[in-house]
């Protein structure tokens, strides 16, 4: 077995060991352990949030008072008492106006581990995985609480760097990172962004 299936395998048992949906649930913890990113009381937003993985994390992360949101066009299986669940698009305004009645207002953390259905066809998969990014981003305005955090997903390629620079623009800190989850062979990179203009 090739040392990147062990480490993939490794996770994928662990997670099945630990109860958790998916082993992106470790990215998440790695990298909020790193960061700092979701504290308690907070009102986390999680979108492609199926199967649930990081919501299982965050829904212990934000314990005893904050409440998360997930949102996917996918349907999710639903969690504990304080994890909310939408099956919907980004790009419906319905989407939007639910997400914001629920969490009674703007969310403190946005998170994403969108990705597009894979092609094979990096330039495409690239393309299309930064432009669900974006969608998220135009979207901060209306559902970040200022001096909010996020951590999003993001694909290598020619259109990060403008990506990273719209980021930097919005918030004060923001930190381009691989977590030691995510296989070697990919193109999977994070960006961490704190304190919301």
């Amino acid at each position: 077995m090739r040392l990147e299936d062990a480490k993939k395998d490794h996770y994928r048992k662990l997670a099945k060991e630990l109860g958790y949906r998916s082993r992106s649930a470790f990215k998440l913890i790695e990298l909020n352990k790193k960061y700092n990113l979701i504290k308690s009381n907070d009102n986390i937003l999680d979108f492609g949030a199926a199967p649930g993985g990081w919501l299982q994390v965050s829904s212990k992360l934000v314990m005893p008072k904050g409440k998360v949101i997930g949102v996917d066009i996918l349907p999710i299986m639903p969690l504990g008492e304080n994890v909310t669940i939408f099956q919907g698009d980004i790009r419906e305004k319905e989407v939007i106006e639910r997400i914001l009645h629920a969490g009674e207002g703007k969310m403190d953390v946005v998170l994403s581990d969108m990705a597009p259905n894979i092609s094979g066809i990096w330039k495409i998969d690239h393309n299309n995985q930064i432009d669900l990014t974006m969608l998220i981003i135009d979207r901060f305005p209306e559902l970040l609480e200022k001096n909010g955090s996020c951590l999003l997903k993001a694909f290598d390629g020619p259109r990060l760097k403008s990506l990273e620079n719209n980021l930097k623009k919005n918030f004060k800190n923001v930190k381009l990172i691989k977590p030691k989850v995510s296989r070697n062979a990919s193109s999977e990179l994070y960006i961490s962004c704190r304190g919301f203009r």
